[in-house]
């Protein structure tokens, strides 16, 4: 039976003669959503009617219906399908999946409390799939909170596009339309705004989920705004044990005040969340640096200035030389010497010098080798790879200063360290990476922390 006060108008009403409105699902601030019935298709779908006193407003209802088209065009697991739009007298509606078998993020989190982090980096990542598209086709969402994300069979969901408009565009008299604590700096005070505002929305919905508490504390614009201003936002990891620094990084580089300091897209905020659900898998969030003193220095020397010196090869014992033979006699007839003590001296040398090649191929030109190499990722394993000082089971720090951001990033992968970069060192310096810590050359446990310094925040988005 319905709660809906009979007064409702839209009850049992059926919209250009084919959507039978039954009954009420959800009211917001700008529209009301019923459970209806395509009598053509003989299916039961979403309607969302535009409230009063935006549907008074031919400008707002005109926008409505053709980003509502817009969408419709959309096809994503994680979004929801729209199907139809259009007007029946002074109600504007759109069409869209009934999703009965879902219920809100909003509602889990009121009903569990905080969310497990390794759901919430999956959440996360579906989100950002659908957003990518949404972006792709040149729209914002501009009301991503957790009301709007259903959770239920498949995916995660992103509903309610009806206020998602054109990058860049403001509203006039800058009234700012969506949740409080969800909008963005920009949203908020109704300037332009672009795929980073969408972002930080998602910021706002994953550290709720993740700490069951909002970021940004407030109940009028006013106190948003100077939490804004002031960003004291505390990681989530200070409220939940065991958060991967890489999510607390990922969450927080999303709310940050200015747009252009957040991810620069969908697809770079995912490969964040991706890197941190490596880093909880792993369990290396636990890990620390230890650091070993290695022999082996930088890989740019050249060989001669490496100041790397193998250990003297054993020498062979040399026999004994034999006494000098007396001389003859004199008058007593020469002694002619035997062929078989004379080709004796010749077999010792040739085995004292077959022993030295032996030596110098087997320990000497290795070693050589190992010292050019300079790195250990090559390698076969870490314990082939480190200096014969370097204890087993460690790997060596790479040399990444100068390299892009994305090769450093691939370079200290493949060797295997939990790495992570720090942008905006120095603004002045050229794209890429200017320092490291710790130095190339150290040798580190498998999967110890490496902090890459990078010269501008563009180059981590």
């Amino acid at each position: 039976m319905s709660n809906e006060p009979p007064s409702d108008p839209m009850i049992g009403r059926t919209l250009v003669d084919r959507y039978r409105i039954d009954e009420p699902v959800a009211r917001g601030g700008m529209a009301r959503v019923y459970r209806a019935r395509d009598v053509r298709l003989e299916r039961d779908v979403a309607v969302k009617v535009l409230s009063h006193p935006y549907a008074d407003d031919p400008a707002f209802t005109d926008r409505f219906l053709a980003e509502a088209r817009a969408v419709a065009s959309l096809s994503h697991p994680s979004l929801v399908h729209v199907y139809d739009s259009g007007s029946d007298g002074e109600a504007h509606f759109i069409v869209m999946e009934l999703l009965d078998r879902h219920r809100s993020l909003r509602q889990a989190i009121d009903e569990g409390g905080p969310m497990a982090r390794e759901d919430v980096l999956r959440i996360g990542r579906e989100l950002l799939a659908g957003l990518r598209a949404v972006h792709d086709r040149g729209l914002v969402h501009c009301d991503v909170k957790s009301g709007n994300v259903m959770l239920g069979p498949g995916p995660a969901k992103l509903i309610d596009f009806g206020i998602a408009r054109p990058p860049h565009e403001g509203l006039e008299g800058s009234t700012s339309i969506g949740s409080l604590q969800f909008m963005s700096p920009e949203q908020l005070h109704g300037e332009a705004l672009t795929p980073a505002s969408d972002l930080f929305s998602l910021g706002v919905v994953l550290y709720e989920a993740l700490t069951a508490t909002m970021p940004y504390e407030g109940r009028t614009p006013e106190e948003i705004s100077a939490a804004h201003l002031a960003h004291a936002v505390r990681a989530p990891s200070t409220f939940v044990p065991g958060v991967p620094g890489r999510l607390d990084d990922a969450i927080l580089q999303a709310l940050r005040r200015e747009p252009t300091s957040r991810f620069g897209s969908a697809e770079a905020m995912s490969r964040a969340l991706e890197a941190a659900d490596a880093e909880s898998t792993s369990g290396n969030e636990m890990d620390e640096t230890r650091v070993v003193a290695v022999s082996l220095p930088p890989a740019e020397r050249s060989s001669d200035e490496r100041g790397y010196v193998p250990p003297p090869a054993p020498r062979p014992t040399r026999p004994s030389t034999p006494a000098p033979a007396l001389a003859p006699a004199r008058g007593a007839p020469a002694r002619r010497s035997s062929p078989r003590r004379s080709i004796r001296p010749l077999i010792g040398t040739l085995v004292i010098l077959a022993a030295v090649a032996l030596v110098v191929a087997l320990v000497t030109l290795p070693l050589l080798d190992l010292g050019g190499s300079g790195e250990a990722s090559p390698q076969p394993s870490a314990s082939e790879s480190a200096p014969a000082s370097a204890p087993a089971g460690t790997v060596l720090i790479p040399a990444t200063i100068g390299m892009s951001t994305a090769d450093a990033i691939e370079r200290a992968s493949e060797a295997g360290l939990n790495w992570r970069v720090e942008c905006a060192q120095d603004p002045a310096q050229p794209e890429g990476i200017i320092g490291q810590e710790p130095p190339e050359g150290t040798s580190v446990a498998p999967g110890s922390r490496f902090t890459m310094f990078s010269a501008r925040i563009s180059d981590c988005r």
